[in-house]
């Protein structure tokens, strides 16, 4: 029997991924998009443990993004950052059971030199 879609976030150092999948809710009335109420922040301290970090480690220190589900589309979106490949996005879509999918790159989860000249003066 094939799992529905997730949705959720996770992180993923290049060889474990860490993600908090769940069945998408409701969709939010402004974007039609069904999205997790989880936060990389709330949940880091589960998942550093879970990479083997310290607390004191950074939730943005490990390349993190989201999934979403667009139910009148029927597919699902990976949000991620510059730090995720193709081959590494492919793996995040088997563990929140994605079929139809597409993936953008969001600010939000950008790493390096692509983030620092964000905050540059």
């Amino acid at each position: 029997m094939r799992k529905n879609p997730q949705v959720g976030i996770w992180w993923d150092n290049g060889s474990q991924i860490v993600a908090f999948p769940h069945q998408p809710g409701e969709p939010e009335s402004s974007t039609g998009l069904c999205d997790s109420d989880n936060a990389h922040n709330d949940l880091w301290p589960d998942a550093a443990m879970q990479f083997g970090l310290t607390e004191f480690a950074e939730y943005f220190s490990v390349p993190r993004g989201r999934v979403l589900w667009s139910p009148a589309k029927k597919t699902s979106i990976i949000y991620h950052g510059n730090a995720t490949s193709a081959d590494r996005l492919d793996e995040i879509a088997k563990v929140f059971y994605l079929g139809e999918w597409e993936s953008h790159t969001d600010i939000h989860y950008m790493m390096g030199d692509s983030i620092d000249h964000l905050f540059d003066d």
